[in-house]
This record gives C-alpha cells, structure tokens and sequence, in this order.
C-alpha cells in the first residue's frame, strides 16, 4: 500500500463560520482520531496537498505520515471524506490513527477485468458489488481488488468467495453476496403496463373487503 506525507496545523477554532473561513482560503478542516488519541484532535491541512495525496492510484485507500505542527508524526488513515454536492470539493476530512502492527476493516473497490464469454450470446454485464470489505494490516490494503470475468457465460455469478485474495486479507462480507452476474436481456423485468397495475390495486382492494367480512 502506497504511504505518503501531509502536514497539519492544530484547529483552535471551531464551528461553521470559522470552518468556512478556512475553505475560502483554500484549507481543509478535519478532525483526527484513534485508539492513541485522547478524545480527538481538531485540525487543518492544505486543500491542494490534500488534493494530491487523494489523486494518487489508491485514491483515499493510502496510509499518510500526518505531520501536524507542535506535535508527533502519525500514521493515518482516511475514515471519511465529505465533499461538496455540486462542486465536488473536499469540505471535511475525518482521519483515523492507526497501529501498522494492528488489522484494521476498510472497504477496497472492486476492478472487473476481461471480456465476459456471455457477451457473445447478449449476455449483460451486472456489476452489482462495487467494494468488498476486507481485514489485514494496514501496509496490506491493495488499492483494488481485481475480478476476472472472462469465463463468465450468461447466468453465471461471482461471489465474494471467489475472489482470491492475497496472503493476510480477510473477507469480512458475506461470502454468498454476488460481486457480477452475466444476465440475460430476457431477465430484465419488463415496466408493468396501466392494466396490469389497475387490475393488482382490484385485487388487493377485494383481498381487504374480504378480510373485513371475515372479521
């Protein structure tokens, strides 16, 4: 797992207005964490060093060196990233301290790789499990998990317990839940027609007036 630096100054002041401030000039207002933090600690960083650290191949799957002004360097993790709904900017940060000794849980992205056999025969790709969580040591966490289709013929599925994974990860998922299916267009439930629909409310309506008469 990839592991870089990003510095941090210590937040004295809290709250929306001070937070807004900090945006407008071009800062990121976060919150620290852990085991080893005593409650939690307020903090800052710079937008566009942040802004690189989350660009890189894991996106927010990376361990940092947090050095963080007047205090120890510490190794962390991205808990949480709130960003805007329009813009798309970083508004919060939420990092989490951890032990590179302890396994921690995180939520690796699933990558489909190859072309499935059912697409010859008009299958469809249904990629219905975008992430898988997973446990191992933080130095393990893979930036993605990669999932091979190409033997896949229509009505066929992977599963979480299918995917190989590499030496100390740990599905934490439930092995049964399907990652990609290849579906047949057939399959597609058609939208049901104004008949159709009417004469379901009929029924339910009589289903009702009959359970009132038996009472």
């Amino acid at each position: 797992m990839e592991q870089i630096n990003l510095t941090a100054q210590i937040r004295a002041e809290k709250g929306k207005g001070p937070a807004g401030r900090l945006r407008a000039a071009g800062r990121v207002p976060g919150i620290l964490y852990g085991p080893a933090v005593e409650g939690a600690i307020s903090v800052v960083v710079n937008g566009k060093e942040l802004d690189k650290v989350l660009h890189t191949h894991a996106g927010g799957n990376v361990l940092v060196t947090l050095d963080i002004a007047g205090d120890k360097n510490r190794t962390v993790m991205f808990k949480e990233i709130e960003r805007h709904p329009l813009r798309g900017t970083v508004m919060h940060v939420d990092l989490l301290e951890v032990d590179v000794n302890k396994t921690v849980e995180i939520e690796v992205p699933v990558h489909l790789s190859g072309k499935a056999a059912g697409l010859a025969f008009g299958g469809i790709v249904q990629h219905e499990t975008r992430t898988i969580t997973i446990e191992c040591l933080p130095s393990q966490i893979p930036d993605s998990l990669d999932v091979d289709i190409t033997a896949l013929n229509v009505g066929q599925s992977i599963h979480v317990k299918d995917i190989k994974l590499g030496a100390g990860l740990t599905a934490i998922d439930d092995p049964d839940l399907t990652v990609v299916s290849i579906v047949s267009p057939t399959a597609e439930v058609a939208p049901k027609t104004a008949e159709e629909v009417q004469a379901e409310l009929a029924k339910s309506f009589a289903e009702k007036e009959e359970g009132k008469k038996e009472e």
